[in-house]
């Protein structure tokens, strides 16, 4: 019997220490619902995007406001954590990086020493939450409505539209910035621009929606590939457009990767300047050296007199096959980012906007040779213009071609003649002509020349005008000289022919009339040489044992024809 009433006692004593153990639980439970009561509150209604970061942390003591903060990041990592373990979950990808943002931005917020400095974090947390979350259709369709019909410069049409845009982040300072629409004066350029900004905006989308729809199309329809300049290409924008040196190889990258839809960083850099000046915004080719010493060019935007980073090319490395989480949209300059600018503010003074150069920057002038006027300007240190047409100029009559030269400036000058269009010489400068003067070329027999005539400045600014003429006597009747072979090769020939008095160029054909080779004459080659029309590769040969008769034919541009003979052997 007494044992039994132990037992009893026992059990008693057990289930009263769980009845305490359990109201102890209970009541730290409750002490902690208590304290944290309206923090938990507060964070779940940033969450469920009831109210934004701003207006929650309004009126908070500056522990409570990094408290908040820091619940808010926690729970984001925690859900990652928990939902990304061997998950195929379209929100799994990037993964690491986006833990590491996060991780980023919780040493940013324990960082903290003052209340002044937690709204500039707190923007860039809301940015990068609003970059996470998925977009509700319906709730975003009816919210576009709704504002379209009350402000339509700021609707929401967009799909990667955000659900709130507290004031301070990218989306109201792209929101508030003043708009000077500019286009660059390229017209193939500018018909890029114009097909991509028709396809992803529309006049009811807000700046931001516009800025993030074309960062988009950049991401999603370009491929990484090293890019290049072509200096000669270069020059001719300076030269036939206006645009200073800068601007031009903007111009030309940015064509280039519209083009081909493959660039390096330049060539994404330069196409979001273009098509965010052509939406208003003042932005900047930038250049960086990263992290690891290599170059790379990104762009920033100057909105309300501060600084904010879009790099296309960095997003599209890292993200390109999952979901855009614009970490590099509108970055500020206390944000950490791999690389640092070399000098930004001599890139934004070096690039001009598109804008084009005063005439007083180009070197000019009017050159008159043979009858025919070309004027020429130039702000580089070499542009040449071939002339379309050729001169015709009667030798007999003006053997001494008198050149007549207006320039801007004081040049010097510098001729030459050449059987093919070339200007790659180290100039022999002939003389000097102060603004206005006269070449004069000796010309005393019948030839199809290229007249090359250079002129410089003490700028180093260079034009050379190179003009085809021909010079013949047109009393004269059309001839062909065979003017000899090379005897070096036993195997094949060089002929040289020269015209006299033709009508413009001549065509050449050759056909061998007479030999001794046992091949015959179907067996022997004709190759007219890339460099001079007048000369011929005879090919195919045994000049060791046989003779070869050749017979050549020419046909000026007036239908004249003329014939010779050559005679091709090794003469003992």
């Amino acid at each position: 019997m007494k044992k039994k009433m132990d037992e009893k006692k026992k059990k008693i004593i057990y289930i009263g220490v769980i009845i305490l153990l359990i109201m102890l639980i209970l009541l730290v439970w409750f002490y902690w619902f208590l304290t944290n009561k309206e923090l938990k509150v507060k964070t779940q209604a940033i969450n469920n995007s009831n109210e934004t970061i701003e207006s929650v942390l309004e009126d908070k003591t500056f522990d409570e406001q990094k408290s908040i903060l820091l619940e808010l990041l926690d729970g984001e990592i925690s859900n990652y954590k928990n939902t990304c373990v061997d998950s195929e979950n379209e929100e799994c990808k990037n993964v690491e990086e986006k833990l590491a943002k996060l991780e980023s931005l919780k040493e940013k917020v324990n960082s903290l020493e003052s209340a002044e400095e937690v709204s500039n974090v707190s923007v860039k947390i809301s940015d990068y939450l609003n970059s996470l979350k998925p977009v509700d259709v319906e709730e975003e369709t009816e919210s576009s409505s709704s504002s379209s019909s009350s402000n339509k410069g700021n609707s929401s049409s967009s799909s990667s539209s955000s659900s709130y845009a507290p004031s301070g982040s990218i989306e109201s300072i792209l929101n508030s910035a003043k708009l000077n629409p500019t286009k660059t004066g390229y017209p193939t350029l500018d018909n890029y621009a114009t097909s991509v900004l028709n396809s992803v905006t529309n006049d009811s989308m807000s700046t931001y929606e516009k800025v993030k729809a074309v960062y988009d199309w950049i991401i999603n329809n370009m491929n990484y590939q090293l890019g290049f300049v072509i200096g000669e290409e270069i020059d001719n924008l300076i030269n036939q457009y206006g645009f200073y040196e800068k601007d031009a190889v903007e111009v030309f990258l940015a064509t280039n990767g519209f083009g081909t839809h493959r660039g390096s960083c330049d060539n994404y850099s330069a196409m979001f300047v273009v098509l965010t000046r052509r939406i208003g915004l003042e932005s900047y080719p930038i250049s960086a050296i990263t992290n690891t010493g290599g170059g790379h060019t990104t762009v920033n935007i100057k909105i309300n007199g501060k600084w904010y980073n879009f790099d296309p090319q960095r997003e599209d490395n890292s993200l390109k096959n999952g979901k855009i989480t614009y970490l590099a949209f509108g970055e500020d300059d206390n944000d950490s980012k791999p690389y640092t600018y070399v000098n930004r503010n001599n890139d934004v003074a070096s690039f001009h906007g598109f804008q084009k150069q005063p005439e007083s920057n180009y070197l000019k002038a009017t050159i008159t040779i043979g009858g025919k006027s070309y004027t020429l300007k130039t702000a580089v240190s070499s542009y040449t213009y071939i002339a379309p047409e050729m001169i015709e100029i009667n030798y007999a009559q003006t053997p001494n071609v008198v050149i007549k030269v207006d320039a801007s400036e004081k040049v010097k000058y510098a001729t030459t003649s050449h059987s093919y269009p070339t200007a790659n010489f180290v100039w022999n400068i002939e003389g000097t002509i102060d603004k206005t003067g006269e070449i004069m070329i000796n010309q005393s027999v019948s030839y199809i020349k290229y007249e090359i005539i250079h002129l410089e400045d003490d700028l180093g600014r260079g034009l050379n005008l190179i003009v085809k003429v021909n010079y013949r006597d047109p009393s004269k009747p059309f001839t062909i000289d065979y003017q000899g072979g090379d005897a070096t090769y036993n195997d094949y020939v060089y002929l040289s022919v020269a015209k006299r008095d033709a009508v413009g160029d001549v065509s050449f054909s050759y056909k061998v009339i007479e030999t001794n080779d046992p091949k015959g004459a179907d067996g022997i080659v004709f190759t007219e040489e890339k460099y001079s029309t007048y000369t011929v590769k005879v090919s195919n040969l045994d000049r060791t044992k046989y003779y070869y008769v050749v017979e050549i034919t020419g046909v000026d541009e007036a239908g004249n024809v003329a014939k010779d003979t050559a005679r091709i052997e090794v003469k003992s």
